[in-house]
């Protein structure tokens, strides 16, 4: 399981770091979330180092990385793990860290194997099929997180959970949908979705007045491709929604901006998973 913690410091890089081949001819891949990440090395003799990081804000942490071998052509990677070193991180910090050294095979230390080879331009991607939960508390898997950042217009500037190389080139293609599994197509959306602001709620918390948030209901659902997925924003960006439930032809989400108003964002306004 994935602990997201919420603080000031941050001890990683941004979402859209890019990440380039060290020199000792090494391919790298990787994600950097919120005080997490996860960082594949493919060197050139063969082997590959995995590392898997997670830190709370509070000075506690661990660090996983899993060393073995791989076989990699232009369609799919796959990984043979041999060892583990683990490194456990104690909030105090003048205690040491605690390091564990054990043969590949434990449940709960074991990663992804399989993975498909993606390719967008200069960059590529490395998908796999493996369910897991992530930055959502809803298990998925690496099609569906990348099909949720396409969606909502945020890839290639931007990356979600899923190991990806990035170049400094800018990408001026569209996405070629027929290197996506036939299965996990479906999660891709052919045209952008737009929905209009159809109700507003003002919702108060009983234990703190000054707690407000705003339930919105847009006039498009499941017949219209809405999913509970997908983030949809105002052309000028000033103003977003997460859907978190759909019905037939109605779907919800939930705002909390503090500066939020029906009359800034009435009945009627429309948004979209993406203008452009």
């Amino acid at each position: 399981m994935i602990f997201i913690f919420s603080c000031s410091n941050n001890k990683t890089k941004s979402n859209d770091q890019e990440f380039d081949s060290q020199k000792i001819d090494t391919l790298r891949y990787g994600y950097n979330g919120f005080n997490n990440g996860l960082q594949l090395d493919l060197l050139s003799d063969g082997h590959f180092i995995n590392e898997n990081y997670l830190f709370s804000c509070f000075g506690g942490g661990e660090r996983k990385k899993v060393f073995g071998t791989y076989k990699m052509d232009s369609l799919k990677l796959t990984l043979n793990p041999e060892r583990i070193e683990f490194i456990e991180y104690p909030e105090e910090m003048e205690s040491k860290p605690k390091t564990t050294k054990i043969n590949y095979g434990i449940d709960s230390l074991k990663i992804k194997t399989e993975f498909q080879v993606i390719k967008w331009e200069n960059n590529e991607y490395l998908f796999s099929e493996f369910f897991d939960s992530g930055w959502s508390l809803e298990k998925e898997n690496d099609y569906i997180r990348f099909a949720d950042y396409i969606n909502s217009g945020l890839e290639p500037e931007t990356s979600g959970m899923y190991l990806v190389r990035k170049t400094k080139d800018s990408i001026t293609s569209e996405f070629d949908l027929k290197q996506i599994p036939e299965k996990w197509q479906s999660y891709f959306l052919k045209e952008p979705v737009s929905a209009k602001i159809k109700y507003i709620k003002k919702v108060v918390d009983p234990n703190d007045e000054e707690n407000i948030s705003w339930l919105i209901e847009m006039d498009k659902g499941k017949n219209d491709r809405m999913n509970n997925r997908l983030t949809l924003e105002t052309k000028d960006g000033e103003f977003f929604i997460e859907v978190d439930s759909v019905l037939t032809n109605r779907s919800f989400g939930m705002t909390y901006m503090y500066d939020f108003t029906p009359k800034k964002f009435p009945i009627g306004t429309e948004l979209r998973t993406k203008w452009k």
